[in-house]
Parts: C-alpha cells; sequence; structure tokens
C-alpha cells in the first residue's frame, strides 16, 4: 500500500512540475509576444506621426501658394457648390418627409374606409338569430 502511496505522489509530483514548466513558458512566450507587439506598435505609431507631418507640410504648402486670386476664386467656388448641395439635400429631406408624411394620411384614411365597409358588410350579412336575440 505504501508503493501505491509513493508512487501516485511521485506522479501528482512529476504533473506538477510539467505544468508549472509549461506555464513558465506559457509566461515567457507572451512576453516576447507582449514585447513584438509593443515594437510594432510604436513603428505603427512612427509611420502615422511622420505621415501626419508630411500632411501638414502639404497642406501648409498649399495654404502659402493660396494668395493668388485663381486660388481664392476655386476655394470659392468650392465652398458655394458645398453650399449648393447642402441645400439640395435639406430640400429633399423636406419633400421626402411631406410625401411619407401624405402617404400615412392616405394609409389612415383607406383603414377608416376598409372598417366601415366591413362594419356594414358585417351588419348587412349578421345572422337572423343575432337579430331576434337582441331586441
Amino acid at each position: 500500500m505504501k508503493s501505491q502511496e509513493d508512487f501516485f505522489f511521485d506522479q501528482i509530483e512529476n504533473i506538477q512540475k510539467a505544468m508549472e514548466e509549461k506555464e513558465a513558458e506559457f509566461d515567457e512566450l507572451l512576453q516576447e509576444e507582449r514585447a513584438k507587439f509593443e515594437k510594432l506598435l510604436q513603428e505603427e505609431r512612427a509611420k502615422f506621426e511622420k505621415l501626419l507631418q508630411e500632411e501638414r507640410a502639404k497642406a501648409r504648402h498649399c495654404d502659402g501658394g493660396s494668395g493668388t486670386t485663381e486660388n481664392r476664386r476655386l476655394r470659392k467656388e468650392q465652398a458655394q457648390h458645398f453650399i449648393n448641395c447642402h441645400v439640395v439635400v435639406e430640400e429633399f429631406k423636406a419633400e421626402r418627409d411631406e410625401l411619407i408624411k401624405a402617404h400615412e394620411k392616405k394609409k389612415v384614411e383607406l383603414q377608416k374606409e376598409l372598417d366601415a365597409a366591413l362594419t356594414a358588410l358585417m351588419e348587412k350579412h349578421r345572422p337572423d338569430t343575432f337579430q331576434a336575440s337582441s331586441s
């Protein structure tokens, strides 16, 4: 009996050691992956910052040359076009809302007409037994 207990305790101890080794390996791999991720993240941030600086430089360059009459006229036309598009969209939305309201109103009227017609039909075809008992 003692030898079986010793055997099982040894097996349990071996399993625990194996688990501890696997956990240590996992922790090490996790740290390596975190380090790789942090490195990639820093590289991406650096790329983004570089692109952002380039775009800012382009914007400054465009603003510097925008003093010409032609550029001002073009910008003014673009702004007016944007405003016109916005007005057209607002008009569309208003007309769409009016159509929806009109459709809903017609729908309600049609439902009322249907209800009235069905009520008249039921009255017309009501069995005589209901009429006699209600009197």
